[in-house]
């Protein structure tokens, strides 16, 4: 048993001096620690007297592996030179670099108190994540510009699907796979409606960068700026090639990648319609604050999308665009800029937001009996403070444990 100041659910409502029950890696009961039916009573029990205790943290979007540049890139860097600059930086990486990159990265993941992490990479590899404590969903990602290059990397993304899947069989089911695009800049129109049918196809979740810069909306309206000079200089240009002529998420929409299942990253710039085209469709969107501010993008349109019904998860991105992969972090950022979005909605964003974008709602992102039992607790819960949700947002706010399927991801001093 856990105890704490209070026990935040998300699907329901905070729970003063509350308490949960483990049974087998599962939550057997949730509720106030006075209201504890008498079988519990006598098992081992842990007290956060000032711990809030919440569903684990869902990092929906993350390139763990990706550990700061050191080509002379800082936060305010324009986002093509950025991009130049990483490939610069990761083109002479081993399998042995990455596995140790991914690593470091999953190690800071757990101390943020996170538990589960949704990983994005062209050369993924599962032996970190099978090696991890952590819940996990693995996205292959894919890129090819060309037309021409469309079946072959179909193929090469089925292949990866079907040697992960042989790779999970017989694993503990806490990592999980799934298959990205890129963008809309660097993935062919027809790469684009193959991947989200292989995703439809497979049950696997999807994922895609939207809208994350201006340069991809002139791209996409014009043809022309940063993007078409960078695919040029890397040979992926496609001469036969026109441009659609709309903006990011009106091209997606006419593609079906927005009923695709699963998550629409950053979203930094909207058009008209896009909220309406949003909330028509079934893709999650996916905020990271913390890469926002690294690039210096104006105000996101978080709240409206909440507003309108949009479902909304956070990520971290990476620590190349980012100063930490810290998901309590991100809440407090998220909240800095939109004070009119009640507290409650960031930890859902944070939790199960990111649970059901990834497909893992029946299991985790809430705290019910029966769910799995990732949690995370943070403290201190100052006493002065009313409203449990606005503690989390505290800069005295600290991670204190985390569990998933009720094992610690570390040890916390």
């Amino acid at each position: 048993m856990l105890t704490a100041a209070w026990v935040l659910p998300v699907e329901g409502p905070p729970i003063r001096e509350g308490a949960v029950v483990i049974e087998d890696g599962r939550l057997a009961w949730v509720g106030a620690r006075s209201d504890v039916p008498s079988a519990f009573r006598r098992v081992p029990r842990r007290d956060f007297p000032r711990g809030l205790l919440l569903p684990g943290l869902v990092n929906a979007h993350c390139h763990v592996q990706l550990i700061p540049i050191s080509s002379g890139l800082c936060p305010g860097s324009e986002f093509v030179p950025w991009v130049r600059g990483l490939i610069a930086a990761v083109a002479e990486w081993s399998s042995e670099e990455i596995d140790r990159t991914t690593r470091a990265g999953l190690q800071e993941v757990a101390a943020a108190g996170i538990t589960t992490v949704a990983h994005v990479s062209a050369a993924p590899r599962l032996a970190p994540f099978l090696e991890s404590p952590l819940r996990a969903v693995v996205f292959h990602e894919v890129l090819g510009f060309p037309e021409a290059r469309a079946e072959g990397q179909l193929a090469v993304a089925r292949a990866w699907l079907d040697g992960a899947g042989r790779g999970l069989v017989g694993q503990s089911g806490r990592v999980g796979i799934g298959i990205a695009a890129h963008a809309p800049y660097s993935v062919s129109a027809s790469l684009l409606r193959g991947l989200v049918a292989l995703a439809r196809e497979r049950d696997l979740p999807f994922s895609i960068h939207l809208a994350e810069t201006r340069e991809e909306a002139t791209f996409l309206a014009t043809g022309g700026g940063p993007f078409r000079d960078l695919l040029r200089e890397r040979g992926g240009w496609d001469d036969a090639w026109s441009p659609p002529g709309m903006g990011p998420v009106a091209y997606a929409e006419r593609l079906g990648l927005l009923d695709a299942h699963g998550l629409a990253v950053h979203l930094n710039y909207l058009e008209p319609g896009d909220l309406d085209r949003l909330r028509r469709g079934r893709l999650t969107a996916c905020w990271c604050p913390g890469a926002h501010r690294w690039f210096g993008h104006p105000a996101h349109p978080a709240a409206a999308m909440l507003a309108a019904g949009i479902p909304l998860a956070l990520g971290t991105d990476s620590l190349a665009s980012n100063d930490a992969l810290d998901l309590l972090r991100e809440m407090r950022l998220a909240a800095a800029t939109q004070p009119e979005v009640p507290p409650a909605a960031w930890l859902r964003a944070a939790t199960l937001g990111g649970a059901e974008a990834l497909g893992l709602a029946h299991e985790i992102g809430s705290l019910r009996p029966s769910k799995a039992a990732d949690l995370t607790v943070v403290e201190p819960f100052p006493e002065m403070e009313a409203d449990p949700h606005r503690a989390l947002l505290s800069e005295a706010a600290r991670v204190r444990f985390a569990c998933v399927n009720g094992r610690p991801v570390r040890t916390w001093d």
